[in-house]
């Protein structure tokens, strides 16, 4: 069975959750950071309780609420399969039901340098989504139209357009990159294709932005705007 048909919503998981958590309604709102700089800042400005835990082999991972605006907020692992998967855990420890996700991509083109990002579909070439939705090349994030109302409301200057989500941060191709221009997608990332899928399976709501960490043109350039890293 290959990726195309991993997809089986007729038969029950073995592993769930429920055998590592209990179930808990902490908040509805929660706010999702991939970035180490962000989250220390939202330490330092932010009064901020713990209030539940995740994590993996790898560390925990504390889900926070923050008082001042009463939304949870933690650090994602950065990945699909890792991001979308510990989105699951914390949906089912803490009963969120609309995620906000932010954080850098790689723009597709230099004229997308300077601007913030609503993507409106995901390209699906990661793994994880293809297990919580029937196959596709693409899939709709459907909390775009909501995203930009608010960036309109505040006067915040982006565009939008198509997302390339790939596990393979140095397998982006110069091909690949040609052929994601023609798709009309305009930045690259590593998570929202997977968080989508999960997303619609659980009947939650997401919305998810971003902005420029690096330039794939002709030649790759850094923008480092928010920090050194992608994402």
């Amino acid at each position: 069975m290959g990726i195309l048909e991993a997809f089986d919503n007729d038969s029950r998981p073995v592993i769930m959750p429920s055998h590592f958590h209990k179930a808990g309604k902490l908040g509805e709102k929660g706010i999702v950071t991939f970035s180490v700089s962000v989250y220390e800042k939202v330490l330092n400005e932010y009064s901020t309780i713990k209030v539940a835990e995740s994590g993996t082999a790898n560390g925990k991972i504390d889900i926070l609420k923050i008082i001042d605006c009463d939304v949870l907020f933690y650090m994602s692992p950065i990945g699909s399969a890792i991001a979308a998967t510990i989105m699951q855990e914390v949906q089912y420890l803490t009963g969120v039901t609309s995620f906000l996700f932010f954080g850098s991509c790689g723009v597709l083109d230099k004229q997308y340098a300077n601007k913030i990002i609503i993507p409106t579909e995901a390209y699906r070439e990661e793994g994880l989504s293809y297990h919580y939705a029937e196959a596709a090349d693409f899939i709709e994030l459907s909390g775009y139209i909501q995203i930009k109302n608010a960036f309109d409301k505040y006067k915040i200057d982006y565009i939008v357009g198509k997302t390339w989500t790939t596990d393979a941060l140095y397998m982006e191709t110069e091909r690949k990159v040609q052929k994601r221009l023609i798709d009309g997608c305009v930045c690259v990332e590593m998570e929202a294709a997977g968080l989508q899928a999960i997303s619609n399976y659980l009947g939650i709501s997401l919305f998810i932005f971003f902005f420029a960490g690096d330039i794939l043109g002709k030649r790759w350039e850094s923008k480092n705007r928010g920090s050194t890293l992608r994402h």
